[in-house]
């Protein structure tokens, strides 16, 4: 099963360089597509793609939406990019993350068909974990992440399991499930909204996720959320607004 590997990026080039470096690490990239979305993005992230020759694909948006609240373009780009994949399956990861061995081969296997699937995450604690999620500190930029120890704690939580729900990305899905309920709204919506017809929240405006309203109707497909606990990702909880350049 090949999987076409999906990373948005903006603005910061050591992300770019880290993300990158990290799948490459920890990937088959001889099987699976890996590129990235430079989503509305600077001169300079433009710039080194172009120049270090990474796949990538990206978007413009017009003025009236980049004056909406961020997480809006960052669904559309998600969106956009789904499109944009050659291979059946996707998998969207987030720029600030770092991988462990096996993790896409762990979160594959437990697909029969019905299923999207996230990997269990280590998160440095800046915000508080949801489901399955574990808050332990290896580092919160790519010049401080603690790799040895990472990964050393990795394969002692490992566990050859999947349970249902959990987190959201790194989110397996296959491609045609994904088109075939929209993909990601275009925004966090109005908790009273119609999922499929949707009223979207501005800043500060109670809200319902995103990530949520998409495994809400991918459910109403018939396909399940489950998190792989032997697919293990540790997650910075940092933007790149945190460290967009040296």
């Amino acid at each position: 099963m090949n999987c076409s590997i999906i990373c948005l990026i903006y603005q910061s080039v050591p992300w770019l360089k880290f993300v990158h470096e990290q799948v490459a690490k920890y990937t088959d990239l001889n099987r699976h597509e890996f590129f990235f979305m430079a989503n509305d993005a600077t001169l300079e992230v433009r710039n080194f793609l172009q120049q270090s020759g990474i796949p990538h694909f990206w978007t413009e948006y017009p003025e009236e939406k980049r004056k909406e609240w961020f997480i809006n373009n960052v669904y559309r780009g998600y969106n956009l990019a789904a499109t944009k994949a050659k291979e059946d399956y996707l998998v969207f990861i987030n720029s600030d993350m770092a991988f462990s061995p096996q993790w896409l081969d762990n979160l594959i296997k437990y697909y029969t068909g019905s299923e999207c699937i996230t990997s269990r995450l280590v998160e440095s604690g800046r915000l508080p974990s949801g489901q399955y999620g574990i808050g332990r500190y290896f580092g919160d930029q790519p010049y401080n992440f603690m790799e040895a120890q990472f990964l050393e704690y990795a394969q002692s939580i490992r566990e050859t399991r999947a349970e249902p729900g959990g987190l959201y990305m790194p989110l397996f899905v296959r491609k045609k499930d994904f088109l075939d309920v929209g993909g990601y709204p275009e925004g966090n919506i109005k908790p009273d909204s119609d999922i499929f017809n949707p009223q979207y929240a501005k800043k500060g405006e109670p809200c319902l996720p995103g990530d949520f309203i998409l495994m809400m109707k991918l459910a109403m497909k018939g396909i399940r959320h489950l998190t792989a606990f032997d697919s293990i990702v540790y997650h910075f909880q940092r933007g790149e607004s945190d460290y967009p350049n040296p």
